[in-house]
């Protein structure tokens, strides 16, 4: 997998609630964008403007959890955390554009 498993990464968060693996996880998000139409880069980038609400060009916590919410990816609120900081790969509290790509686009294309 393309992204950083809790064990690679320390982000300090003890995570409750947390019913689905990682990977599962990840899985569940891919599926839900690529039922929208989100395939290759340019599916990408359409989604990611919808889910970028105040026009950053990253999503913080409560642009990614509504995001969540609109695609009706069946997680907890500590699971969609737990998935954020997975895709969060510099640690910044927010995703850009890149860190999205690298966590989801390789494997929906397999």
């Amino acid at each position: 997998m393309q992204f950083m498993t809790t064990s690679q990464r320390t982000t300090g968060v003890e995570y409750q609630g947390i019913q689905h693996s990682d990977s599962d996880l990840v899985k569940m998000f891919k599926d839900r964008l690529a039922s929208r139409g989100a395939r290759g880069m340019l599916g990408m980038q359409r989604v990611f403007k919808i889910m970028d609400d105040n026009g950053s060009n990253s999503l913080d916590i409560q642009e990614f959890w509504k995001a969540i919410c609109d695609f009706r990816v069946q997680v907890s609120p500590e699971e969609c955390r737990k998935m954020f900081d997975l895709f969060d790969m510099d640690g910044n509290g927010e995703i850009d554009f890149g860190e999205l790509m690298r966590n989801v686009v390789g494997e929906m294309n397999q």
